[in-house]
């Protein structure tokens, strides 16, 4: 008996994130489109191509996705091997399980469909991302490039007697500048080649994610052992800690951006995240509850 992949996606995943992924026959499949809680998910949820939906894919990489649409209906997405995308409101869950028997029958009837005219970034709607974070040395290569760019161009201001020779106290500011620059420099290098090995996988969705600093060593945490996350922000840096209850820290701020992280923490979460800003007049912090 024939039996495709199908996976689930709640609402509160973020794109690429499906859970319950594995090869099911059409009645298995059917049943599991009748199981998901539509009307559960159905209130407060934006009507796009990530959302409470559940997505079947072909032996030849065609998808189809059968998500929620207004007044009560289900928007089925078809999505050919060559990022081609259609879309289809179905009154009923009965009538998108047709479309869902047809699709396993190979005898979807594409005219029935809408073509969308633009087909760019749709394969990340349906493809499983796996959430694996590691160093990207471009991170941290720009940077030091705008950085020794930065030298260089002093350096080459005082070559060309941008400076006054006379005044002697011009050439030390310049040199400590420099040397600054250097040691913020090394640093920066130092801090890479430290955390290059560094392993995260997270997931909005997910409440267990895991962290090592490489890949040999890799902890499972829960997101509910969290005891505050703390995203500290300066005029020239950002960081991100993760507190837990057991007092153990964690600082994955290497792999992904603090923006990107906290976006893994949606409300009802439970986390509280706590912003320090820094500026030369003080600190501020506030704090925010993910309840």
């Amino acid at each position: 008996m024939l039996q495709l992949i199908s996976k689930l996606q709640h609402n509160t995943y973020e794109k690429g994130e499906f859970s319950d992924e594995q090869p099911r026959d059409l009645d298995e499949t059917i049943q599991s489109v009748k199981d998901f809680p539509w009307d559960a998910e159905r209130a407060l949820t934006d009507i796009q191509l990530t959302g409470p939906s559940v997505t079947i894919q072909d032996d030849d990489l065609n998808y189809l996705k059968l998500g929620l649409y207004f007044n009560g209906k289900f928007c089925v997405y078809y999505l050919d091997r060559d990022n081609h995308l259609y879309e289809y409101h179905a009154k009923t869950i009965d009538e998108a399980c047709g479309l869902v028997t047809d699709f396993f029958n190979q005898t979807l009837n594409l005219s029935l469909f809408e073509k969308h005219l633009f087909n760019i970034g749709n394969k990340p709607h349906f493809i499983t991302n796996d959430f694996i974070y590691r160093v990207k040395p471009f991170r941290t290569i720009a940077p030091i490039a705008l950085l020794s760019a930065y030298v260089l161009l002093i350096l080459y201001i005082i070559s060309q007697g941008g400076f006054n020779p006379t005044n002697k106290a011009i050439p030390m500011v310049a040199l400590l500048f420099i040397v600054s620059i250097g040691i913020l420099i090394g640093y920066m290098v130092f801090m890479t080649m430290s955390g290059r090995n560094q392993y995260l996988q997270i997931s909005r969705g997910n409440n267990q994610f895991f962290y090592g600093m490489d890949e040999q060593h890799i902890m499972a945490y829960n997101k509910a052992d969290i005891e505050e996350i703390i995203h500290k922000q300066s005029r020239n840096m950002t960081d991100v800690e993760i507190r837990f209850k057991n007092g153990e820290i964690i600082k994955p701020t290497m792999l992904i951006s603090d923006v990107d992280f906290i976006q893994k923490f949606p409300e009802k979460s439970g986390v509280k995240i706590t912003y320090i800003r820094k500026t030369r007049f003080g600190e501020s912090k506030t704090n925010f509850h993910q309840i």
